[in-house]
């Protein structure tokens, strides 16, 4: 795991590290494209200051709520409609039907139905992650019962705590943890999305705010820092599923 994480950051460092050479040698414009050193640097300061308590808690606060509306209901749908032919038949239809639809197509729904506070934009986010997390755990149960492990379920009477438990929520594990992956990057998707038109904080807002000032630093800053929490969560998540699978 160390190594992937090694290459990973080694790959990022190159990045940089020709995008100051081009810059430097006027391949690219600086003022369009400044070198890395200045917007992360400017990273770095932001995260020193207002920035931290005014704009990034509030977007990874917006995130955790919908994260913990969503999580356990697509956990629970998804289990229900992959073990139960009566409930897929019931449930999938009409989320395969409302799947497709652009999730930022619905916000004006969203501010609609809850305002212009921070509870539309909750409720697009949780959306999003939601489908995602359905999806991965309704398919990883209906494989997980159809497979020959299920032979050992009835020849041993494997039931109560054991079965859900021990059998099934551990053998959906690994698609879980890859469907949360999946999900909670579309929910970073549409924490900035959601910030971008009708919110006063968020990273979102501060991106949008720095490209309409022209203040180029600053919004090269706010996507590095949405980049790298991107990148925490997915090497975090890289680690479960990798884990998942050794056990």
């Amino acid at each position: 795991m160390m190594k992937k994480i090694f290459i990973s950051l080694l790959t990022i460092f190159l990045l940089i590290f020709f995008w100051e050479i081009f810059v430097f040698l006027k391949i690219i414009d600086g003022q369009f494209f400044p070198p890395p050193h200045l917007f992360v640097g400017r990273a770095i300061a932001l995260m020193t200051g207002d920035f931290l308590s005014q704009d990034l808690w509030p977007s990874l606060l917006r995130l955790i709520q919908a994260i913990m509306i969503s999580l356990p209901l697509g956990l629970l749908l998804g289990i229900l409609s992959g073990s139960s032919a009566l409930i897929d038949q019931i449930i999938n239809p009409v989320l395969a039907f409302t799947y497709p639809l652009p999730k930022v197509a619905i916000f004006p729904l969203m501010l609609l139905l809850f305002g212009i506070g921070d509870f539309s934009k909750v409720m697009l986010i949780s959306i999003g992650i939601f489908y995602l997390i359905y999806i991965n755990v309704r398919s990883s149960t209906q494989k997980l019962l159809q497979s020959p492990l299920m032979d050992i379920v009835s020849i041993y009477e494997i039931k109560g705590w054991n079965y859900y438990y021990h059998f099934l929520l551990k053998g959906i594990r690994r698609d879980f943890y890859i469907g949360l992956k999946s999900s909670l990057g579309y929910g970073l998707i549409l924490v900035v999305v959601s910030e971008l038109s009708v919110s006063r904080n968020g990273i979102g807002h501060f991106i949008w705010q720095s490209w309409d000032q022209f203040r180029v630093n600053d919004m090269y800053a706010g996507i590095f820092i949405l980049s790298f929490i991107g990148f925490l969560i997915s090497s975090f998540l890289d680690y479960l599923i990798e884990k998942s699978i050794s056990l």
